[in-house]
């Protein structure tokens, strides 16, 4: 996949954060000494980690250029490092803190995967893990629909570029693992994001589910015609408050474990 866009992602940080505080809220640990960012994009993750852990060494990481280059500008005192979860981590070393914010549904095999983030765990360490859950909005449907259809099937050749499971996946795959706790501290929670428009929902899909989509489209006349296609999805599921803003309800899946000794 080509590289991402950190300032569109960064268009509604504030936003973007509000799982970020969810998921630091579930961690007790008061005094871990190594933390790793997985997937850190432009480093709000990592900044409120280092916010909370103040002593601590934390290291972000991730696949995308871009996003390191602007972490890098935008925030001292972390290191930042152009890797990708995929690849071999244990030259980092240890940590006592594992975190990863919206990243492992574009990464295959989970069930290869946490096995080895786990690893990555000293003793007592926890891993602390936020997933988008696309599959349980309004816009998934009709836009898998969209996707098939006879216009724009030929277009994408991989319907589904992320990996979505449902809550007893992972719960399985932790109790599976002998390094860690079960049962798992896991849940879900659907935010309620304040948008301006319909166009912004539009924009907040566009530096996440519907970017690798619209990267397959080289033509810019395309890429408006597919938006606009879009346009019309979200035109008839939402509608605006009194005020004229929107609510944008986003489900997210959670879930902590710590190892063993």
């Amino acid at each position: 996949m080509p590289d991402w866009n950190a300032e569109l992602y960064l268009q509604f940080a504030g936003e973007r954060d509000k799982p970020i505080f969810d998921l630091i809220s579930h961690i007790p640990l008061n005094d871990p000494k190594r933390i790793l960012d997985i997937g850190c994009g432009p480093g709000n993750s990592t900044a409120h980690l280092k916010k909370r852990y103040k002593n601590a060494e934390i290291i972000g990481i991730d696949s995308s250029r871009s996003m390191i280059e602007k972490a890098r500008q935008a925030h001292s005192g972390i290191t930042w490092l152009l890797k990708d979860a995929n690849e071999d981590l244990s030259d980092l070393g240890a940590f006592d803190i594992v975190f990863s914010n919206s990243v492992l549904h574009w990464l295959p095999g989970h069930d290869r995967l946490l096995p080895r983030l786990f690893d990555l765990l000293d003793i007592d360490g926890m891993i602390a893990v936020q997933i988008p859950y696309f599959m349980g909005t309004p816009v998934y449907e009709p836009f898998c629909g969209l996707v098939k259809s006879e216009k724009w099937d030929k277009r994408f050749p991989v319907k589904n570029p992320a990996y979505y499971h449902d809550i007893g996946y992972y719960y399985d795959i932790i109790g599976e693992n002998p390094n860690a706790f079960s049962p798992a501290d896991i849940w879900t929670t659907k935010h309620t994001h304040i948008l301006n428009s319909k166009s912004d929902i539009i924009e907040w899909y566009s530096s996440t589910a519907f970017k690798p989509f619209l990267e397959r489209l080289d033509i810019e006349e395309l890429k408006n015609e597919f938006l606009n296609d879009i346009f019309i999805i979200i035109d008839g599921l939402y509608k605006p408050q009194k005020d004229g803003k929107y609510l944008f309800r986003f489900e997210r899946l959670f879930f902590t474990a710590r190892r063993k000794e």
